[in-house]
């Protein structure tokens, strides 16, 4: 039981609902990012208690890690807010935050004792990092399926409701580019942490986990090249998605069933 877990999920879809209201009454805008922060606030009350319980972090599990995951969105909603003064993606993101929220409280949260291998600084700092870094290509998901939206619209001619509250095609652009380039660096930090970590703790450090992360990093590259290129904003967008793809496959069926390494214990 997540008493704690279920309390974030409700305000996170409280807050989608106020995030829906506010597309049509702009004035009721400051209700779900305070509602988000209430329950990032939860959600990592949860993952405390989560790690107490298991004398390691708590994202060893799959569960745990769809939570931390959830919360990283949650906090990169936030800061969408704070900096860049951008609501409008509430709506699409939050979504996307609620539904690893939900998932993390109903997978199972039973995970074998904690060893040598899933304990220690440098462990923490490279799991962390990387659902931080799939967190940020989650946000350039959420942001490419936007921009392909508004510029259906804009050839299109269509200037309705939905239009005049999605950030403008060049605002979209620039924050799926620093979403790209965090993730990629913060990626790359991740697997260098990780194998350095593995020397201590494997024998062979061959596994299918790295070779999707140099992939991964491989395809969000090429992202920022061609966006650095010039190239045509929807196809920037299309290969943001099909990265995300790319990242969802490798956090999920790699690590189920492909790598000996990683696996949720």
């Amino acid at each position: 039981m997540h008493p704690l877990g279920w309390a974030a999920v409700v305000l996170y879809a409280a807050a989608e609902i106020l995030a829906i209201r506010a597309m049509f009454k702009p004035s009721g805008q400051g209700g779900a990012p305070l509602l988000v922060a209430a329950g990032l606030a939860v959600q990592f009350a949860d993952l405390y208690l989560t790690a107490r319980s298991l004398g390691s972090v708590p994202y060893r599990t799959l569960g745990g890690s769809m939570a931390l995951f959830g919360w990283m969105l949650g906090l990169a909603y936030l800061v969408l807010v704070l900096r860049h003064r951008e609501r409008a993606v509430g709506p699409f993101l939050i979504p996307f935050i609620l539904a690893f929220s939900i998932l993390a409280v109903m997978l199972p949260s039973y995970a074998t004792p904690a060893t040598a291998a899933t304990r220690g600084s440098l462990f923490a700092f490279h799991v962390t990092l990387a659902i931080l870094a799939y967190a940020a290509f989650a946000l350039s998901f959420v942001l490419s399926l936007l921009y392909l939206i508004q510029n259906y619209q804009i050839r299109r001619g269509r200037t309705g409701v939905l239009f005049a509250r999605l950030p403008a095609l060049d605002v979209i652009g620039r924050m799926n580019r620093t979403s790209v380039t965090i993730g990629i660096l913060v990626l790359a930090v991740s697997v260098c942490l990780g194998i350095a970590w593995a020397r201590r703790v494997w024998v062979d450090l061959v596994d299918a986990k790295l070779l999707f992360a140099l992939i991964t990093i491989a395809v969000y590259g090429a992202v920022l090249w061609m966006d650095r290129r010039g190239w045509a904003g929807p196809r920037v967008a299309l290969l943001s998605i099909v990265g995300f793809i790319l990242v969802l496959f490798s956090y999920t069926f790699v690590n189920l069933y492909l790598s000996q390494s990683h696996v949720f214990r």
